[in-house]
């Protein structure tokens, strides 16, 4: 049912415009019953379609009512080809609203009007194909499917052969078949090679990627993202008349993607790119078209996904919206998801019991298989573990053990392991709220990297600017517009024509002038981001060396305050026994005195060493550098150091400086803690990603951060800097347990 909704969403698309009626029904009439009163040519008949089609945007049944009677007359004069078009176009608008006994009957009163084995015939075929796939009965899709196929094959009907074997891939191959599957869609795209018209292969490959590769989500999202320029093809854009196809077309392949991309970067937990997607679709599906009947749907995915990724104010205003335009109080909404963001908002507002109640009203409402990328019960449980019910939510929460091992690296096992984390925790069985809590942390991190590759600003400039689109639409309304007008009244505005033809030329230049201006602006633009990311530079090299400048002089300092003054006292006591002889009963404490001051002047050196230049990465390795300081801060009997170190032995591309720079940051930290922490515990752990780069935690169980901290010290600035230069990120937060936890990722050699 899932591949059945996903294949036609593009259809559900498809009614959801608004175009200007620039007739009422009065007129629309009178004109109708001047057309029939014109023989059956081409141009009348063209301009009886025309008229049905603008019609059925606003009276529907009046187009239906014209369709009744005109079929007939037109098939009576002959004319089977067009009495085609027209079938088509009435079984298709029926099936779309779910009429699809009333659809059933039309397609077959098309397969009968068309010659056996003819294109038309075959196009009829493709249609009632799809017509009992949405019904959802197998045994007839499959008897049509075979006749299909053959007709296709044996009249090299290439493009609706790949109609077809998109149709079989998807509902008519066993799941655990994938060799057959990918090979039905291998085979439908390849047909497709060549052809001017790109329905069949954007069908084809809009199914593959939403069908065939839902478990490989990276390889699903960069297909997915290259559909987006198959998209923009003119035969894909444009809202054909009837007489200009009657074949199966992709309506708004655009707004299709939009949504699919949507969906997919909530499965992948990618908040950033997920809110870009929505702010698309609400750009051309949602502004533009106002319906009552329609929009409520569109806004209740608003909501949800606002909802989902912490914007919960414009969450509640698309909620709002949903009600203002359905006339419906509450609990008679009738879309899930509405209920899940309402939910979700209350939990945001510490209303426990409030969201306890959406959540149920969610799961009585059943599956939102239009909009779906995490089970409603997860949702449900995590309430009743915000209202006490502990035992309950355990119960729900086990029956997603198999789906959350199966699919651990989407938002089902992610958030799954969060929520059962939380229950842990609220239950006070500490040990495995840990175990939970680092599962979710280790899905997050590979989620997290996944989403690297998804930049929303690549997508962009694969399918262009908003602008750009939105004026191309524009331009399209204007130009059809204009040509109904100048079609009715051409021998009255002759003068208008004119006009018009002169504005269209004025606007055309505009635009050029306009676009240009725009590019002229880009390159500005990006002169200036260049200079920033120069000056940027500039400033991290500034603080690097105002860091090391702090660090010579404190050993300048050290040098001169301790080691001098010690060396001065050895000097006089050792000067004073020379002078008086070894028999002097002062020269043993002398000499004993003296050899105390050179053991501090020893330890001082020492520290001074290593925070200079660690020996102990060059002689023994980092980690035993690090292990080193962990020695030394714990004979202080100040604080107890632990540290872990994983994996930065075995790779030989890390340079002495760039280890170097690393223990100066973890020095830095270790001080910053022993200073200003008051912590008797502190962790430490430097890990080598599998891209080569290192991240750093530091962990301690002292004072944590205030609520209101006071501006940065040079130490903490010291060391920003200093992981800014190394190219990384700092996060600095209140640890679970309580003190300061310092996360450093993405740290590389400066030569990368």
């Amino acid at each position: 049912m899932k591949r059945l909704k996903l294949l036609l969403f593009g259809i559900f698309l498809s009614s959801y415009h608004t175009i200007a009626q620039t007739l009422s029904d009065t007129e629309a009439k009178t004109t109708w019953n001047e057309l029939q009163k014109q023989p059956l040519t081409e141009q009348s008949f063209r301009k009886a379609c025309d008229l049905i089609q603008d019609t059925g945007k606003s009276n529907l049944n009046l187009s239906y009512a014209w369709l009744k009677d005109y079929i007939p007359k037109v098939q009576a004069a002959g004319q089977w080809q067009w009495a085609h078009m027209l079938l088509m176009a009435w079984a298709r608008a029926k099936e779309s609203f779910g009429v699809f006994d009333e659809s059933e009957i039309l397609y077959q009163k098309t397969l009968r009007n068309a010659p056996l084995n003819s294109e038309q015939y075959r196009e009829a075929l493709v249609g009632l194909v799809f017509l009992y796939n949405h019904w959802e009965k197998a045994d007839s899709s499959a008897k049509y499917l075979a006749l299909g196929e053959a007709s296709a094959r044996a009249a090299n009907d290439r493009e609706n052969l790949a109609f077809f074997y998109t149709l079989h891939a998807a509902y008519h191959i066993p799941p655990n078949d994938v060799k057959s599957r990918e090979n039905f869609y291998r085979q439908a795209i390849k047909l497709t090679e060549g052809l001017n018209d790109k329905n069949a292969e954007f069908t084809a490959r809009y199914n593959f990627v939403v069908n065939f590769l839902d478990e490989n989500p990276a390889q699903q999202v960069a297909e997915a993202e290259a559909l987006l320029e198959l998209a923009k093809d003119s035969s894909l854009t444009r809202r054909p008349r009837f007489y200009e196809r009657s074949n199966f077309w992709f309506r708004n392949p655009i707004p299709t993607l939009y949504f699919y991309m949507l969906q997919q970067n909530l499965i992948l937990a990618d908040n950033s790119n997920a809110n870009q997607f929505a702010d698309l679709l609400n750009e051309v599906v949602i502004k533009p078209n106002l319906i009552p009947t329609q929009t409520p749907f569109f806004t209740t995915q608003m909501a949800f996904t606002k909802a989902t990724i912490g914007q919960y104010k414009e969450a509640k205003n698309y909620l709002k919206q949903t009600q203002t335009l359905l006339q419906l109080p509450e609990k008679d909404i009738p879309f899930p998801n509405y209920f899940t963001a309402a939910g979700l908002i209350a939990e945001y507002e510490k209303r426990p019991q409030s969201a306890l109640l959406y959540h149920q009203q969610a799961l009585e409402k059943g599956s939102t298989a239009a909009f779906y990328f995490m089970p409603a019960p997860l949702y449900y449980a995590h309430a009743l573990t915000l209202t006490g019910a502990f035992e309950k939510a355990k119960n729900i929460l086990q029956t997603f053990d198999t789906l959350a091992h199966s699919r651990p690296y989407s938002a089902t096992g992610l958030y799954y392991y969060q929520y059962l984390a939380e229950l842990e925790k609220a239950r006070g069985l500490l040990p495995q709220h840990l175990q939970h809590l680092q599962t979710y942390h280790t899905i997050k991190d590979s989620l997290t990297n996944l989403n690297r590759y998804r930049a929303i600003q690549q997508v962009l400039a694969k399918v262009g600017l908003r602008e750009k689109e939105q004026q191309v639409v524009r331009l399209n309304k204007e130009k059809n517009a204009r040509e109904l007008q100048i079609k009715r009244e051409r021998l009255l505005y002759g003068a208008i024509i004119s006009t018009a033809v002169l504005a269209i030329v004025f606007l055309m230049l505009y635009l050029r002038n306009r676009q240009i201006r725009n590019r002229q602006t880009l390159e500005l633009k990006q002169a200036e981001l260049e200079q920033l990311k120069k000056q940027r530079h500039i400033y991290l090299i500034k603080g690097i060396m105002e860091a090391e400048e702090n660090e010579r002089r404190k050993v300048a300092d050290q040098l001169h305050d301790e080691v001098n003054s010690s060396l001065a006292l050895v000097s006089l006591n050792v000067s004073s026994v020379l002078e008086k002889g070894l028999t002097d009963v002062h020269s043993e404490p002398k000499l004993t005195k003296a050899y105390e001051v050179l053991g501090n002047v020893s330890t001082t050196i020492r520290n001074i060493s290593h925070r200079l230049t660690p020996l102990l990465i060059e002689r023994y390795g980092f980690g035993h550098a690090v292990q080193d300081l962990a020695d030394t801060v714990n004979l202080s009997g100040k604080l107890h150091l632990d540290t872990l170190v994983i994996g930065i032995e075995e790779n030989p591309h890390y340079s002495i400086s760039f280890l170097h720079d690393v223990f100066k940051i973890i020095q830095e930290l270790i001080q910053n803690t022993l200073k200003h922490a008051q912590a008797t515990e502190a962790f430490v752990e430097v890990v080598e990603q599998p891209d080569h780069t290192l991240s750093v935690m530091v962990e301690d169980n002292g004072l944590g951060l205030k609520p209101f901290p006071p501006s940065e010290g040079k130490g903490l600035s010291s060391i920003r800097a200093k992981v800014k230069y190394l190219g990384g990120k700092i996060e600095i937060q209140n640890a679970p347990n309580g003190g300061t936890l310092v996360v450093i990722e993405h740290l590389v050699p400066r030569s990368e």
